[in-house]
């Protein structure tokens, strides 16, 4: 197998982040919400960039305080509902009135602002470190099972209009790497982890996956590589949460079926 020129910038810049990530995760409280606080506004500019280059800075300004007062104040409650809507609203009329994209724009607020809140929610849940710690170490070996299996084996391509470099080896190399990794971590910390559990972790793998490719649609449609530059190798901080971000949307919708709002974690450990 041949590594990928860029293996090394990519396996250097992956272990600064995930260094940079793991102080504020573990330590949780107001450390995680800092963090969160300082990644939230370079993800929605990433976005706002992506989705159109007309005042992207402007939109981009409106939503970063929108989600920064949100996170400031609390996750769920009658400010941060009023402040979420007055903040939407905004970015519609703004990118209406300036022909901008105001339709994805206001999603894209709507998508890592809600997936934002929502790993806050899980974090601040009685077993939220070890419950975000399984899903988000889940999605990353996902993500290393494609490239790597995806790069070894090559092979037809699973969406070649939306992202060229995805292979049908890579889509089932982070299917087996993603839901067997989920099973033996959950394990780990379960005596007795029930195999009726495993859709979890098979939805997040699968979106995850989906998350990735939509990324990819938008930038292909952008005409853009990469969402950013800070993280060498990677590009944008965009670029790395893009299968990270439509997970945490979907994980509260579970959470609501299945009546764990007390206790958001259950859904990953068992209940």
């Amino acid at each position: 197998m041949t590594l990928p020129e860029d293996f090394i910038t990519r396996l250097v810049s992956s272990i600064f982040l995930l260094l940079i990530v793991l102080f504020p995760l573990i330590q949780g409280e107001i450390f995680f919400k800092t963090f969160l606080i300082i990644i939230s506004p370079i993800i929605l500019f990433e976005w706002m960039r992506m989705v159109s280059n007309r005042f992207w800075i402007i939109r981009g300004l409106l939503a970063s305080f929108g989600i920064c007062s949100i996170l400031t104040f609390s996750v769920i409650g009658p400010i941060s509902v009023l402040i979420f809507f007055l903040t939407f609203l905004s970015i519609c009329i703004f990118g209406k009135l300036t022909n901008s994209s105001y339709k994805l724009s206001s999603f894209g607020f709507i998508y890592i602002s809600l997936a934002i809140m929502s790993i806050l929610w899980l974090r601040e849940s009685s077993q939220g470190l070890i419950s975000l710690s399984i899903i988000i170490s889940t999605i990353i070996v996902t993500d290393a099972g494609a490239y790597i299996i995806g790069n070894w084996l090559g092979g037809p391509k699973l969406f070649k209009v939306i992202s060229p470099n995805k292979t049908i080896s890579g889509f089932i190399g982070a299917i087996i790497f993603g839901v067997g990794w989920f099973y033996l971590i959950v394990s780990f910390f379960i005596e007795k982890y029930e195999i009726n559990y495993l859709p979890i972790g098979i939805l997040i793998v699968i979106t995850s996956i989906f998350g990735d490719l939509f990324i990819s649609f938008l930038k292909r449609k952008a005409g853009i590589k990469d969402t950013g530059f800070i993280l060498p190798g990677h590009g944008g901080l965009l670029d790395r949460a893009d299968s990270i971000l439509p997970v945490f949307i979907i994980i509260p919708i579970i959470i609501i079926i299945f009546d764990l709002i007390k206790d958001p974690s259950l859904i990953i450990l068992g209940w």
